[in-house]
Protein backbone atom coordinates (compact mmCIF):
# COMPACT_ATOMS: atom_id res chain seq x y z
CA UNK A 1 0.00 0.00 0.00
CA UNK A 2 1.43 3.35 -1.03
CA UNK A 3 0.65 6.92 -0.12
CA UNK A 4 -0.94 9.45 -2.47
CA UNK A 5 -1.87 7.00 -5.25
CA UNK A 6 -5.30 5.79 -6.29
CA UNK A 7 -6.58 2.21 -6.24
CA UNK A 8 -9.94 0.41 -6.47
CA UNK A 9 -11.66 -1.08 -3.43
CA UNK A 10 -13.70 -4.29 -3.37
CA UNK A 11 -16.77 -2.45 -4.76
CA UNK A 12 -14.87 -0.94 -7.67
CA UNK A 13 -14.76 2.52 -6.12
CA UNK A 14 -11.63 4.64 -6.49
CA UNK A 15 -9.96 5.39 -3.16
CA UNK A 16 -6.73 7.08 -2.17
CA UNK A 17 -3.95 4.73 -1.11
CA UNK A 18 -2.84 5.13 2.49
CA UNK A 19 -0.57 3.12 4.76
CA UNK A 20 -2.93 1.37 7.24
CA UNK A 21 -0.45 1.97 10.09
CA UNK A 22 -0.69 5.76 9.69
CA UNK A 23 -3.55 7.96 10.94
CA UNK A 24 -5.98 8.82 8.17
CA UNK A 25 -6.33 12.52 7.31
CA UNK A 26 -9.84 14.05 7.26
CA UNK A 27 -9.95 14.06 3.44
CA UNK A 28 -9.99 10.23 3.29
CA UNK A 29 -11.86 9.31 6.47
CA UNK A 30 -15.12 9.17 4.57
CA UNK A 31 -18.20 11.36 4.44
CA UNK A 32 -19.74 11.59 7.92
CA UNK A 33 -22.93 13.21 6.62
CA UNK A 34 -25.79 10.77 6.04
CA UNK A 35 -26.95 11.16 2.44
CA UNK A 36 -28.62 7.77 2.14
CA UNK A 37 -31.95 9.40 1.28
CA UNK A 38 -30.48 11.90 -1.20
CA UNK A 39 -30.87 11.54 -4.94
CA UNK A 40 -27.95 9.82 -6.65
CA UNK A 41 -26.74 11.04 -10.04
CA UNK A 42 -23.93 9.93 -12.34
CA UNK A 43 -21.50 12.26 -14.10
CA UNK A 44 -19.52 10.80 -16.99
CA UNK A 45 -16.37 12.67 -17.96
CA UNK A 46 -15.95 13.75 -14.34
CA UNK A 47 -12.17 14.13 -14.59
CA UNK A 48 -12.44 16.89 -17.20
CA UNK A 49 -12.39 20.48 -15.95
CA UNK A 50 -16.06 20.90 -16.80
CA UNK A 51 -17.13 17.54 -15.40
CA UNK A 52 -15.27 18.07 -12.12
CA UNK A 53 -16.98 21.43 -11.69
CA UNK A 54 -20.36 19.74 -12.16
CA UNK A 55 -19.50 17.08 -9.56
CA UNK A 56 -18.47 19.69 -6.99
CA UNK A 57 -21.62 21.74 -7.56
CA UNK A 58 -23.87 18.71 -7.01
CA UNK A 59 -21.88 17.64 -3.96
CA UNK A 60 -22.42 21.10 -2.47
CA UNK A 61 -26.16 20.77 -3.12
CA UNK A 62 -26.29 17.64 -0.96
CA UNK A 63 -26.66 15.04 -3.71
CA UNK A 64 -24.92 11.70 -3.93
CA UNK A 65 -22.72 11.70 -7.02
CA UNK A 66 -21.06 8.88 -8.92
CA UNK A 67 -18.11 10.55 -10.63
CA UNK A 68 -17.27 8.33 -13.61
CA UNK A 69 -13.69 8.81 -14.83
CA UNK A 70 -11.54 7.12 -17.46
CA UNK A 71 -8.17 7.80 -15.80
CA UNK A 72 -7.73 6.97 -12.11
CA UNK A 73 -4.32 8.53 -11.61
CA UNK A 74 -5.07 12.06 -12.87
CA UNK A 75 -4.91 15.01 -10.47
CA UNK A 76 -8.54 15.89 -11.16
CA UNK A 77 -9.62 12.38 -10.18
CA UNK A 78 -7.66 12.56 -6.94
CA UNK A 79 -9.32 15.88 -6.11
CA UNK A 80 -12.77 14.31 -6.44
CA UNK A 81 -12.07 11.46 -4.02
CA UNK A 82 -13.25 12.41 -0.55
CA UNK A 83 -15.72 15.10 -1.60
CA UNK A 84 -18.95 14.85 0.45
CA UNK A 85 -21.35 12.37 -1.10
CA UNK A 86 -19.05 11.59 -4.05
CA UNK A 87 -18.11 8.07 -5.17
CA UNK A 88 -15.49 7.80 -7.91
CA UNK A 89 -15.74 4.90 -10.35
CA UNK A 90 -13.66 4.07 -13.41
CA UNK A 91 -15.80 3.89 -16.55
CA UNK A 92 -15.21 4.03 -20.28
CA UNK A 93 -17.86 4.89 -22.86
CA UNK A 94 -16.81 1.83 -24.86
CA UNK A 95 -17.05 -0.53 -21.88
CA UNK A 96 -20.72 -1.40 -21.33
CA UNK A 97 -20.14 -3.21 -18.03
CA UNK A 98 -18.38 -0.18 -16.52
CA UNK A 99 -21.21 2.13 -17.66
CA UNK A 100 -23.85 -0.11 -16.05
CA UNK A 101 -21.85 -0.26 -12.81
CA UNK A 102 -21.59 3.54 -12.67
CA UNK A 103 -25.32 4.02 -13.34
CA UNK A 104 -26.60 1.50 -10.78
CA UNK A 105 -28.85 3.25 -8.26
CA UNK A 106 -28.83 6.60 -10.10
CA UNK A 107 -31.96 8.54 -11.06
CA UNK A 108 -30.25 10.86 -13.57
CA UNK A 109 -27.05 10.97 -15.57
CA UNK A 110 -24.89 13.69 -17.07
CA UNK A 111 -22.49 12.98 -19.93
CA UNK A 112 -19.82 15.66 -20.37
CA UNK A 113 -18.24 15.76 -23.83
CA UNK A 114 -15.85 18.27 -25.37
CA UNK A 115 -16.59 18.76 -29.05
CA UNK A 116 -13.59 21.01 -29.48
CA UNK A 117 -11.10 18.55 -28.01
CA UNK A 118 -10.93 16.07 -30.91
CA UNK A 119 -13.24 17.80 -33.39
CA UNK A 120 -14.95 14.53 -34.12
CA UNK A 121 -18.72 14.59 -33.88
CA UNK A 122 -18.81 10.86 -34.64
CA UNK A 123 -16.80 10.07 -31.50
CA UNK A 124 -19.00 12.36 -29.42
CA UNK A 125 -22.15 10.74 -30.81
CA UNK A 126 -20.82 7.24 -30.15
CA UNK A 127 -20.10 8.14 -26.52
CA UNK A 128 -23.59 9.58 -26.11
CA UNK A 129 -25.40 6.60 -27.64
CA UNK A 130 -23.41 4.10 -25.56
CA UNK A 131 -24.24 5.94 -22.33
CA UNK A 132 -27.87 6.32 -23.41
CA UNK A 133 -28.16 2.60 -24.12
CA UNK A 134 -26.70 1.85 -20.68
CA UNK A 135 -29.21 4.23 -19.05
CA UNK A 136 -32.06 2.29 -20.64
CA UNK A 137 -30.55 -1.11 -19.81
CA UNK A 138 -29.55 -0.70 -16.16
CA UNK A 139 -32.05 -1.89 -13.52
CA UNK A 140 -33.87 0.23 -12.56
CA UNK A 141 -33.41 2.31 -15.72
CA UNK A 142 -32.17 5.90 -15.66
CA UNK A 143 -34.96 7.94 -17.25
CA UNK A 144 -33.22 11.29 -17.58
CA UNK A 145 -29.92 11.97 -19.38
CA UNK A 146 -28.29 15.37 -19.84
CA UNK A 147 -25.76 15.61 -22.68
CA UNK A 148 -23.46 18.50 -21.82
CA UNK A 149 -21.21 19.63 -24.67
CA UNK A 150 -18.50 22.26 -24.16
CA UNK A 151 -16.61 24.19 -26.83
CA UNK A 152 -13.67 26.53 -26.21
CA UNK A 153 -13.84 29.40 -28.70
CA UNK A 154 -10.10 30.01 -28.45
CA UNK A 155 -9.40 26.38 -29.40
CA UNK A 156 -11.87 26.59 -32.27
CA UNK A 157 -10.23 29.74 -33.62
CA UNK A 158 -6.74 28.25 -33.49
CA UNK A 159 -7.88 25.29 -35.58
CA UNK A 160 -10.02 27.25 -38.01
CA UNK A 161 -13.22 25.60 -36.83
CA UNK A 162 -16.66 27.15 -36.37
CA UNK A 163 -18.83 27.19 -33.29
CA UNK A 164 -21.88 24.93 -33.06
CA UNK A 165 -23.84 28.04 -32.03
CA UNK A 166 -24.64 29.95 -35.21
CA UNK A 167 -26.37 33.38 -35.19
CA UNK A 168 -29.06 33.98 -37.81
CA UNK A 169 -28.97 36.97 -40.18
CA UNK A 170 -31.32 38.92 -37.93
CA UNK A 171 -29.04 38.37 -34.93
CA UNK A 172 -30.92 35.58 -33.19
CA UNK A 173 -28.94 32.74 -31.66
CA UNK A 174 -29.59 29.38 -33.24
CA UNK A 175 -27.59 26.37 -32.02
CA UNK A 176 -26.90 23.57 -34.47
CA UNK A 177 -28.52 20.54 -32.87
CA UNK A 178 -28.73 18.60 -36.14
CA UNK A 179 -25.95 16.25 -35.01
CA UNK A 180 -28.04 15.27 -31.99
CA UNK A 181 -31.03 13.93 -33.95
CA UNK A 182 -29.90 10.30 -33.80
CA UNK A 183 -29.47 10.48 -30.02
CA UNK A 184 -32.88 12.15 -29.58
CA UNK A 185 -34.60 9.48 -31.69
CA UNK A 186 -32.86 6.72 -29.76
CA UNK A 187 -33.86 8.31 -26.46
CA UNK A 188 -37.52 8.34 -27.43
CA UNK A 189 -37.43 4.71 -28.51
CA UNK A 190 -35.79 3.64 -25.23
CA UNK A 191 -37.90 5.80 -22.91
CA UNK A 192 -35.07 8.08 -21.80
CA UNK A 193 -35.63 11.85 -21.66
CA UNK A 194 -32.75 13.70 -23.32
CA UNK A 195 -31.72 17.24 -22.41
CA UNK A 196 -28.96 18.98 -24.35
CA UNK A 197 -26.78 21.58 -22.63
CA UNK A 198 -24.43 23.34 -25.02
CA UNK A 199 -21.83 25.69 -23.52
CA UNK A 200 -19.64 27.93 -25.64
CA UNK A 201 -16.97 29.80 -23.70
CA UNK A 202 -13.82 31.92 -23.74
CA UNK A 203 -11.56 31.40 -20.73
CA UNK A 204 -8.77 33.87 -21.52
CA UNK A 205 -7.27 35.78 -18.60
CA UNK A 206 -8.81 39.12 -19.59
CA UNK A 207 -11.79 37.83 -21.52
CA UNK A 208 -14.09 35.38 -19.76
CA UNK A 209 -17.43 34.80 -21.43
CA UNK A 210 -19.86 31.93 -21.66
CA UNK A 211 -23.15 31.19 -23.36
CA UNK A 212 -25.24 28.22 -22.23
CA UNK A 213 -28.12 26.85 -24.26
CA UNK A 214 -30.41 24.17 -22.84
CA UNK A 215 -32.91 22.25 -24.96
CA UNK A 216 -35.26 19.57 -23.70
CA UNK A 217 -37.48 17.04 -25.46
CA UNK A 218 -40.03 19.79 -26.20
CA UNK A 219 -37.40 21.51 -28.42
CA UNK A 220 -37.68 24.79 -26.47
CA UNK A 221 -34.35 26.51 -25.85
CA UNK A 222 -33.35 28.33 -22.67
CA UNK A 223 -30.42 30.76 -22.92
CA UNK A 224 -28.08 31.83 -20.10
CA UNK A 225 -25.10 34.11 -20.69
CA UNK A 226 -22.24 35.32 -18.50
CA UNK A 227 -19.63 38.01 -19.19
CA UNK A 228 -16.79 38.86 -16.83
CA UNK A 229 -14.89 41.87 -18.15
Amino acid sequence: MGIGGVTLDADGNAVKEWDPFLPRPPSIRGDMEDRSESEQVAVFGANTKEGATLVRMMSEKGLRVVAAVRVLGSNKTKQLIGLPGVTVKQADANDRASLLAALKGCSRAFAVTRYWEKFDGVIEQSMATNILDACASVSPPVKNLVLATFEDLSALKLRGRKSQIVPTKDGRIFPDFSGKNKVDTMGKSKGVNITHMMTSFTDDKDNKKSLILVRGMNKRIVVNSHINE
